[in-house]
């Protein structure tokens, strides 16, 4: 019993969160060197996906942290409408990554233990 017991409360939305948020920041990161777009677009591109991988590491230990996520998704939502790009897809990718940065920053919880059992 108290196997299932663990198994039920190792599940953390907060936890999961966190990883996705390190996908999509990693993602961001590397479509940034995919799509050629203008130089400044590309590196705000691969300088938020650095962001948000660090933010999102850091959130393990201090949970509050994943408000950060959120703050980085909703600039980058505003930067990839407000500021024109050389191609559409770049703008849609940076519009679907700071949508899913910034539902993902909303999720709490996901503190790791001090130390390992």
């Amino acid at each position: 019993m108290a196997t299932n017991e663990r198994d039920l409360r190792a599940f953390d939305p907060g936890l999961w969160a966190h990883y996705t948020a390190m996908i999509v920041g990693g993602w961001l990161f590397m479509s940034s060197l995919v799509w050629h777009d203008a130089m400044v677009w590309r590196s705000v591109d691969w300088i938020l996906g650095l962001v948000v991988i660090g933010l999102a590491v850091m959130s393990f230990r201090r949970p509050r942290l994943h408000w950060g996520v959120s703050i980085v998704g909703a600039l980058l939502l505003v930067w990839s409408v407000v500021v024109p790009h050389m191609r559409e897809t770049t703008a849609w990718n940076e519009r679907v990554c700071g949508v899913l940065l910034l539902l993902l920053g909303l999720v709490g919880g996901g503190q790791l233990p001090e130390h390992d059992e």
